[in-house]
């Protein structure tokens, strides 16, 4: 009698044990809907930044990025913390230049006013010489 109530009882003590790690479990997972314009969003930025980054790596890119003092580092962290609204006047620029002159240098030169802007607006310090607005 008392094995029978001794097996009861640690029965009972693990399927509470489960139940207690299993609710821990579901807790963690959360699902919510994704939108199909969301998710087109989300994979047309990260196409953009891939974009410009093919663009900012090329060698004739490089060279001139690297003249004008700005490493390629710092381009890829500029372009990593770039909002999705500067990403697509960015590629909007590049798209609308003619055919044959999205060359590297008028690539550099969108890049370079980019620099400018992000340094008087204080996210970034990249060209010492820049002031911040407002300071």
């Amino acid at each position: 009698m008392k094995s029978k109530r001794m097996i009861k009882q640690i029965t009972a003590v693990l399927l509470s044990m489960s139940m207690f790690v299993l609710s821990l479990q579901s807790a963690a997972v959360r699902a919510a809907m994704v939108s199909t314009d969301t998710q087109i969003q989300v994979e047309q930025q990260n196409y953009d930044r891939e974009q410009i980054m093919r663009i900012t790596g090329s060698d004739e890119a490089k060279e001139v990025l690297l003249s004008l003092g700005v490493s390629q580092e710092d381009v890829e962290a500029r372009v990593a913390n770039m909002t999705a609204d500067e990403i697509a006047e960015f590629n909007k620029q590049i798209n609308e230049m003619p055919a044959g002159a999205s060359s590297a240098l008028g690539v550099i030169l969108v890049i370079f006013v980019i620099l400018i802007v992000l340094d008087l607006l204080g996210a970034t310090n990249i060209f010492p010489v820049i002031k911040p607005i407002g300071r």
